[in-house]
């Protein structure tokens, strides 16, 4: 993995995927409680809101 950070607006996937590995690095998820079904809903919903921002920030930018 890349040792840049991933803009939400460029790259939501990815972004996601990073904030994902930082929540667990930080202690603050653990890929030890339950299945993986949590990580993959936890990524899913961020990436839906960085996907969601991205179309919403490029929907303001064609009005301007």
């Amino acid at each position: 993995m890349s040792n840049e950070i991933a803009h939400p607006s460029s790259s939501p996937k990815q972004a996601a995927l990073q904030l994902v590995i930082e929540l667990v690095r930080a202690g603050k998820l653990s890929p030890l409680q339950g299945d993986a079904s949590n990580m993959i809903s936890i990524y899913e919903q961020f990436k839906d809101h960085f996907e969601a921002d991205k179309h919403k920030h490029n929907s303001d930018s064609a009005i301007s």
